[in-house]
Formats: C-alpha cells, sequence, structure tokens
C-alpha cells in the first residue's frame, strides 16, 4: 500500500541503520581497548568472573613478591651466619692453641686479645645486620604467601651474639682455653642448625615462588580468554557492521526516494 502519512520502509531501514551503527561503534570500541568487556552490559557475568580473577592474580602476584622478599631477607641472614662461623672457627684455633702447655703466658694473652675481638665482632653482627631497616637477629618474623591467613611461611628467631652463643670465658689459662673450645665448639654447631633451618625455608619459599608463578599464569589466561576481545573476529565484525552501515544509508535514501513517487500519482 503506498502511503503519504507512513514510510514504513524508511523506519525499518533507520532501525536497521541505527543496529549496525551501535554494533560499528561496539566493534570500533572493542578493537581500540583491547577488551571484549568494556561494560557491565556487555557480558555482565564474564565481568564479575573476570574481575574476580584479575583480583587472585593480582593476590598471587604480591604473594610472589612477599616470598621473593623473604628468600632475600634469608639469603643476608645466610651470608651473616657464614661470617660469625668463620669468626668462631677462628675462636676455636685460638682456644686450641691457648689450651697448649706449650703456649706461654705472652702467648696465651695475645690470643686472649683477639679472642676478645671475635666476640665483639659476633655481638657487631647479631646487632648491626639488617635487612629494609629491620634487624635480622633476634626476632622471628612470618612471610605471607597467599590469600588466606594460613598460607604463611614462619622462620624462627636466630641469635648469633656472643652471649646467646654461650662465648664467653677467656683463654688467659689452659684450663679456661679449654672450657672456652667446649662452648665454641657447640657455638659452631648451634649457627650451623641455624643455617640448615634457613637452607630448608629458602628452599621451600623458592618452590612456592615456583607454584605462585604457574598459578598467576594460568588465571591470566583464563582471565585474558574471558575479558580479551578476539581481535580477528572483531576485524571480521568492522568489515560487515561497515558494509551494513554503508548498504543501510543506501537503503534509507531509496526508501525517502519511494516516498517521494506517491506524489506522481497526484499529478
Amino acid at each position: 500500500m503506498a502511503s503519504i502519512l507512513n514510510n514504513i520502509g524508511s523506519l525499518q531501514a533507520t532501525r536497521n541503520l541505527a543496529n549496525s551503527q551501535a554494533g560499528l561503534n561496539k566493534t570500533i570500541n572493542r578493537l581500540s581497548t583491547g577488551l571484549r568487556i568494556n561494560r557491565a552490559q556487555d557480558d555482565a557475568a564474564g565481568l564479575q568472573i573476570s574481575n574476580n580473577l584479575r583480583a587472585d592474580v593480582k593476590i598471587l602476584n604480591q604473594a610472589r613478591r612477599n616470598a621473593n622478599d623473604g628468600l632475600g631477607r634469608l639469603a643476608v641472614q645466610d651470608l651473616v651466619s657464614e661470617e660469625a662461623t668463620n669468626l668462631l672457627t677462628r675462636a676455636a684455633e685460638l682456644a686450641e692453641q691457648a689450651a697448649s702447655g706449650t703456649t706461654t703466658s705472652a702467648g696465651r694473652t695475645a690470643l686472649n686479645a683477639e679472642y676478645t675481638e671475635i666476640k665483639e665482632a659476633l655481638n657487631a653482627l647479631d646487632s648491626d645486620a639488617k635487612f629494609d631497616g629491620q634487624n635480622l637477629f633476634g626476632s622471628a618474623f612470618d612471610i605471607r604467601v597467599g590469600e588466606n591467613t594460613s598460607e604463611s611461611i614462619s622462620v624462627g628467631s636466630i641469635d648469633i651474639d656472643a652471649g646467646s652463643l654461650n662465648v664467653t670465658g677467656n683463654l688467659n689459662t689452659s684450663g679456661s682455653a679449654g672450657e672456652a673450645l667446649t662452648s665454641i665448639t657447640a657455638a659452631i654447631q648451634t649457627v650451623s642448625a641455624a643455617r640448615g633451618t634457613i637452607g630448608a625455608k629458602s628452599q621451600r619459599l623458592q618452590t612456592i615462588v615456583n607454584s605462585l608463578g604457574i598459578q598467576s599464569e594460568n588465571l591470566t589466561a583464563a582471565e585474558s580468554q574471558i575479558r580479551d576481545a578476539d581481535v580477528a573476529s572483531e576485524v571480521v565484525n568492522l568489515t560487515k557492521f561497515q558494509i551494513l552501515s554503508q548498504s543501510g544509508v543506501s537503503a534509507l535514501a531509496q526508501a525517502n526516494q519511494s516516498a517521494q513517487s506517491v506524489l506522481s500519482l497526484l499529478g
């Protein structure tokens, strides 16, 4: 039916052109941002899932950094403890020499002077060694490596000062030197055991770092699958909507022209 009041063809062409333009704008937006989901209306469920995954990835990455920081602290603690072991080994050598009956009184005085300096050096190592402004020795600490409170690695307190290691006494006599040697030997064992604990904790943290890295990669891939735009698919859509928009404009022009032709019936 020909009508001059309602141009149904023009209305249909206008509606279809608007749909094509909306699809074109959405495709251009996806290509420009690289995201399939830019607003909640694009995929409400996908947005919720991807946001949760994104938060999980952030937490995992921070936990991994925490673990690496813990590894760094333990590495410094181990190196300082190694120096303490070297000092104790030297002290044991001095005590052994002083305990010998062939060592003179003057010799023992010189040995004791060096032994005193070693004890001071141990005290300095214990009090001066720091990591990020915190003392490395004398206090326990926890390393958070996950979202839950249970995901934490506890590292016990280690002390390498002379008093805590019971490295006391003097080398002024053969008897006192023998007693000092016994305590020094025990101190070496104590530090060695502490370094063994440091090594075990470090190995555990390295395993956690590797595991967290794998989890982060997998969750990132899952989040990308949901949220990121498929560029190849969007390029196809871009071409399609461009053609539809152009043909829609042409169809709208034809629909308007057909309405004008109705007037020729009045001539």
